[in-house]
């Protein structure tokens, strides 16, 4: 009777996944809980992260995306979010390292990172007050109006004077956005594309901006013990998939013209927008 008291104890302080399969391996005092992985559910995670970053690898965003539909399949969406925080991060080093000789000085990007952080700011203060579906929905409104303009070649540009307000600007919506929807890829990407910068140049803009938000979300997460330890684990794990994506994605775009470059970008922005509407 002790040893099952102390059993149940155990299973108390425990969070069910069905990422984990229970074993229980017997001492000769008591009984304590074995975290084995389902090997099937690990798979579908880890091509979630791979097909996720090949994505990424080639836009330059769009792996949560990607490896939360797919993980969804097995996964809670509550438990899935978290795990992206170390994938992402990895990802993200990896873009900036891998364009780094495309690199420009990092003051031209401090107008939006200073936007980002003040954005984000007072939308995490108006999360808890706001409809998300409701945030949701404007954003998907504003990335497709974005899309159609752009395929009928009124291609929004940002002025030639004035950049770094405006840069304040979108970095402030973008964060304002971003925080209460999680979107912070798409508006980031439609501010990069309205600057007409060089394919690699953009990418590495969005990995040092998208690393920036990662980190930020991540903080987040572990404040709120969002971030269990065994999604902590399977977070870390999936590290190499992720890695091993971006790496594929890399040279499939290094393949395409900067053309179908800028339209697979908006491919994927309309995908996103039709998602959120």
């Amino acid at each position: 009777t002790r040893n099952l008291k102390r059993t149940a104890s155990c299973l108390a302080t425990f969070t069910k996944s069905d990422i984990f399969a229970t074993k229980f391996r017997v001492s000769r005092r008591t009984w304590e809980p074995v975290l084995l992985p389902d090997p099937q559910i690990a798979a579908i995670i880890g091509f979630a992260f791979f097909a996720g970053c090949v994505i990424k690898g080639v836009t330059g965003m769009g792996m949560p995306l990607v490896a939360i539909a797919i993980m969804s399949l097995v996964l809670d969406v509550q438990d899935a979010t978290p795990m992206i925080m170390m994938p992402a991060l990895v990802a993200n080093v990896y873009q900036v390292t891998e364009t780094r000789h495309s690199s420009m000085p990092i003051k031209k990007l401090t107008p939006i990172i200073i936007g980002l952080l003040i954005g984000t700011y007072f939308g995490v203060s108006l999360a808890i007050a706001t409809d998300p579906a409701l945030m949701l929905g404007v954003l998907g409104v504003l990335i497709l109006g974005f899309v159609i303009l752009s395929l009928f070649k009124i291609d929004p540009e940002a002025p030639k004077r004035g950049q770094n307000l405006f840069g304040l600007a979108a970095g402030g919506f973008t964060g304002f956005i971003g925080s209460m929807t999680g979107g912070f890829g798409p508006i980031l990407a439609i501010f990069l594309l309205s600057l007409r910068w060089p394919r690699e140049t953009y990418m590495w803009a969005m990995g040092v901006l998208l690393l920036l938000t990662a980190s930020a979300l991540g903080l987040f997460y572990a404040l709120l013990g969002a971030f269990p330890a065994w999604v902590f684990y399977a977070s870390v794990a999936a590290c190499g998939p992720a890695l091993l994506g971006m790496w594929a994605g890399g040279k499939v775009r290094r393949m395409v013209s900067p053309e179908r470059f800028r339209l697979l970008v908006l491919t994927l922005l309309a995908v996103i927008a039709i998602k959120h509407i």
